[in-house]
């Protein structure tokens, strides 16, 4: 399990860009959907309600009006 992944390098500014944002949701997403093969039945549910929040979360800051 890689968790740096989903974790900042470094601060690059107090207030991080939309753009930013959403792409920590994907990476989070990504990874909730990846690690789920490798958790245990109990844990595979709280893994895909994570990302199934992120995919949520995501559309609705980037959705068009």
């Amino acid at each position: 399990m890689f968790v740096p992944s989903i974790l900042p390098t470094s601060i690059q500014s107090t207030r991080p860009s939309k753009r930013k944002i959403v792409k920590a949701v994907y990476t989070t997403e990504k990874f909730a959907n990846n690690v789920q093969k490798d958790l245990p039945n109990e844990l595979k549910g709280f893994a895909q309600s994570i990302a199934e929040t992120c995919k949520k979360a995501r559309n609705f800051m980037t959705k068009v009006d």
